[in-house]
């Protein structure tokens, strides 16, 4: 019981939240309340422990999302009413949102609660505490129902902020929630759970002077002022303390007053003052201004900056200009940003200004880059040209008439110009591309600026070249001892380009004849030219003369000595003129049919009985032309030179050691009629090395039962670098017919690099 003016009081029947008295949602009134004699509830927000507090439910009905709480008929008037909404149940309530407000008179006085889901909710009534401080009596009305429109849009993110262009702003719809991000983590700002129903403002100080705002509403609003360019950007908001911040429970104007107070960062509690002193700026510092809805009314706002000089007045204008060193784009960088869609193409005239050249023509497209924000914004704008731009400084100027504007739609000034230097592709051009003997040549460099001194470097000699009126550079008398790729570079504009020439020098013409010394057991044979130039083979593209007047590269010819001189195709004839003799073998035709026995590679014995075995070498001269048969025992036999082969002759292995047993085992080694050639060169040809080597138009021969292995291969010593050869187990000269090659196994083994 609580004695009140000599009156006593029983506590109210709602004094417990699980003892709630159900409050209508369709307007209806519950009329002759009281928290007279009511306990404390306390769970914090802006309602302090101590205050005596009764409790309402209602329930929520979908679709609505919207509830507004009116305080009327309250006795004693001029009250201050406190209100904290839970959800969830009785035993456990969970807190949505606090709310305290001095009713003016007897009321009415309205709360408002929007982003409502279906559901029942408990309201906590509260007033301050004392005798004559509670409300002995006041009606509670409660309707639901739709939320009434609020303002949503990129704004809501620092990135999209609203550009301050009047001194005052009416906001007839409050914002609600937040854009794609909510940017104030909880607990990095004076701001209590970071934004709630926020919008932003982006402004520049047009002036050293003193700032202050105010935003005049009836509601509780919040807010925080960062220094923009001191943290580098909308990017750094998350991780930066504000300025100044303001989360005063206040209801009613909220800002900052005069005089100013320059000590920074400041911030005002959820107990602490609406208004707190402005701030000195200087004049082009951008801030940015979050102002939070933390009511979450509909109710709308207005922004007054007072006296401040935070209005942008001023027309934009070009910083700088750069031509871009990979792309034929230009990037024009503004002193602040541009409203994307004022971006025309019949704003600029590009000039070069070097040559006097008009090359508005070359221009294809004008954007704003990077556009972003609320109807996009940008600090740079990309000219693409079609890349015919020449070398030389130029110059940007605004047309008349121009519409590229600011945010605040000042126009950029008619006839403002912006300079920057271009680097075009650049040439390097000699009087030859090869040379036959080492010696100089000429060049002659194009692209760079004209009247550029010094401009062209050429590598290696590190060599430079004035520029003439017209823009060329000459580099005469340049020494080239070796192949050699010269290449020349030009930095201008911030940008360096390069271009490359490659001058061969024949130091290496080597010709050849294929075959060398070969011998026909009648009839002609094929004598084949080729030309390897640095150890390229140019044969197909070089002329040829032989010394019976044929100028083809090979010839159909019989016994004699012929010799080839080759010219390549740029003039440079060979470094030798090689000699093949065709002779004819000591005997001809296929009448005979001998055999002879091999059990080495230069053995002593004639070969001709199984008795008197002896070397391949030796067996090769006697069966020449003879249609012999050269019967080789099993082992292994190493060559250090091809052994050449004619027509109708066989060469077939696997014979024991009397030759009366035969096999054709492939494994190797002792299993095997092995031939192992070392990694020597052909004595006739640099470039081969080859086990057996088959005379040109040569029939009628036959291998048979050889197990042939050549350098690289697991048994035989590799080539050693840079030598240039080239493996053949059998190689056959051109126009070979009537052969056969019969389970033969070769290992190639492995060619040494040139």
């Amino acid at each position: 019981m609580l004695l009140f003016c000599g009156l006593t009081f029983a506590q109210p029947a709602n004094d417990d939240v699980c003892s709630a008295s159900a409050l209508p949602t369709n307007g209806t009134c519950l009329t002759a309340q009281t928290n007279v004699d009511a306990t404390s509830d306390y769970y914090g927000g802006c309602i302090q422990s101590g205050h005596p507090s009764v409790w309402y439910s209602f329930t929520i009905t979908a679709p609505n999302d919207y509830i507004k709480i009116v305080f009327q008929n309250m006795a004693p008037p001029g009250r201050e009413v406190e209100i904290f909404l839970m959800e969830g149940t009785c035993a456990n309530p969970s807190g949505i949102s606090t709310q305290c407000e001095t009713a003016s008179g007897s009321g009415p006085l309205t709360f408002e609660f929007y982003n409502m889901t279906a559901g029942t909710y408990f309201l906590m009534v509260s007033t301050q505490p004392g005798v004559g401080n509670v409300l002995t009596s006041f009606d509670i009305c409660g309707t639901q129902s739709l939320a009434p429109p609020l303002a949503v849009g990129p704004e809501q993110d620092c990135y999209g902020a609203l550009p301050v262009c009047n001194q005052i702003y009416t906001q007839n719809l409050s914002y609600s929630d937040f854009w794609d991000t909510d940017e104030i983590p909880d607990g990095t700002t004076c701001l209590y759970g970071g934004e709630n129903n926020s919008v932003w403002y982006i402004f520049t100080a047009q002036a050293n002077g003193d700032f202050s705002f105010m935003l005049n509403t009836a509601k509780d609003y919040d807010w925080a002022l960062y220094n923009l360019t001191a943290i580098g950007g909308c990017s750094a908001i998350p991780t930066s303390t504000p300025v100044l911040c303001n989360y005063s429970d206040n209801f009613g104007n909220t800002g900052t007053t005069l005089p100013v107070n320059a000590a920074i960062p400041r911030s005002e509690p959820w107990n602490g003052s609406a208004t707190m002193p402005g701030i000195p700026v200087t004049a082009g510092t951008t801030y940015v201004l979050i102002v939070d809805n933390w009511t979450g009314d509909a109710s709308g706002y207005t922004l007054d900056f007072g006296t401040s000089s935070v209005v942008d007045v001023t027309k934009p204008f070009m910083v700088s200009a750069a031509a871009s060193c990979t792309d034929n784009t230009i990037m024009i960088t503004m002193n602040e940003e541009i409203k994307c869609l004022t971006v025309s193409q019949n704003d600029f005239i590009l000039t070069n200004t070097t040559t006097g050249q008009n090359f508005t023509g070359a221009i294809t497209q004008i954007l704003g880059y990077n556009c972003s924000g609320s109807g996009g914004y940008a600090t740079q704008i990309q000219i693409t040209h079609n890349g015919t731009l020449t070398s030389g400084v130029y110059q940007i100027t605004i047309n008349a008439n121009p519409v590229l504007a600011d945010k605040c739609d000042n126009i950029i000034l008619a006839g403002s110009t912006i300079n920057f230097n271009y680097l075009a592709s650049i040439t390097l051009t000699p009087n030859v591309t090869m040379l036959c003997d080492p010696g100089t040549i000429n060049f002659t460099a194009t692209g760079a600026p004209k009247n550029q001194a010094n401009i062209y470097n050429l590598n290696p000699g590190n060599l430079f070249s004035n520029s003439d009126a017209g823009g060329n550079g000459a580099f005469n008398g340049v020494n080239v001892s070796t192949t050699t790729t010269f290449t020349l570079s030009v930095t201008y504009g911030g940008c360096t380009k390069t271009a490359s020439q490659a001058i061969t020098v024949y130091s290496s013409i080597i010709v050849s004849i294929d075959p060398i010394n070969p011998q026909i057991c009648s009839g002609t044979t094929t004598l084949t030219a080729h030309v390897m130039v640095n150890g390229s083979d140019q044969s197909a593209t070089s002329t040829y003369l032989w010394s019976n007047s044929a100028t083809t590269q090979a010839i159909n010819v019989g016994p004699g000595t012929y010799t080839v001189t080759a010219t390549t195709s740029v003039g440079c004839t060979g470094d030798n003129i090689p000699t093949s003799t065709v002779s004819l073998a000591s005997a001809g035709g296929g009448s005979n049919c001998n055999v002879y026995y091999v059990n080495s590679v230069s053995g002593a014995g004639d070969c001709l009985t199984k008795a008197t075995a002896g070397g391949l070498i030796t067996a090769i001269g006697l069966s020449n032309c003879n249609n012999a048969i050269i019967k080789m025992q099993l082992g292994t036999y190493n060559l250090s030179d091809k052994v050449d082969v004619n027509s109708y002759v066989t060469i077939e292995g696997g014979f024991t050691s009397n030759f009366t047993i035969k096999t054709s085992d492939m494994s190797g080694g002792a299993n095997s009629t092995t031939i192992r050639r070392s990694n020597t060169a052909d004595s006739d040809d640099g470039t081969s090395c080859s086990a057996f080597k088959v005379a040109a138009s040569a029939t009628s021969f036959r291998f048979q039962d050889l197990r042939i292995e050549l350098p690289g291969s697991p048994n035989v010593a590799a080539h050693t670098a840079g030598t240039g050869l080239s493996n053949y187990g059998i190689k056959m000269g051109t126009g070979c017919t009537s052969y056969n090659i019969v389970r033969c196994y070769i290992d190639a083994g492995k060619g040494a690099n040139p």
